[in-house]
């Protein structure tokens, strides 16, 4: 009876805790309208809350690297893009999404400096 009882209530937070995982193509684009770097995002969407892990390729071919952070709240993203390997320091996107609803795209300010990000579902 015990086993039933917990069988069913992880079942029960299983089904309400469900998370959802998607990978996205990131391109920054420098203020310029230059391409910055290019690569992906696994995210993980759970309720409101975001989290993940970015891997992008600059333009002069160094890797960079972060872990992502933050809500969703109407279809907008804003996200902090934490322990950036480029030094980057205090920087968080706000990502809306466009006409089709499978891109996002939006501005990033990291201290003084300004850049933007489009992410388009994979």
């Amino acid at each position: 009876m015990i086993k039933l009882a917990l069988t069913t209530a992880v079942a029960v937070v299983a089904l309400t805790a469900s998370a959802f995982a998607a990978s996205y193509s990131v391109t920054e684009i420098s203020t310029s309208g230059i391409k910055r770097a290019n690569g992906t995002w696994k995210l993980t969407t759970e309720g409101d809350k975001v989290s993940g892990n970015a891997d992008l390729q600059l333009d002069n071919g160094t890797v960079v690297t972060y872990k992502i952070d933050g809500k969703v709240e109407g279809g907008v993203y804003t996200v902090n893009l934490n322990e950036r390997s480029d030094g980057k320091k205090d920087c968080v996107w706000t990502g809306k999404p466009n006409q089709t609803g499978k891109v996002y795209e939006g501005p990033v300010q990291c201290g003084s400096e300004k850049f933007s990000i489009r992410a388009g579902v994979q």
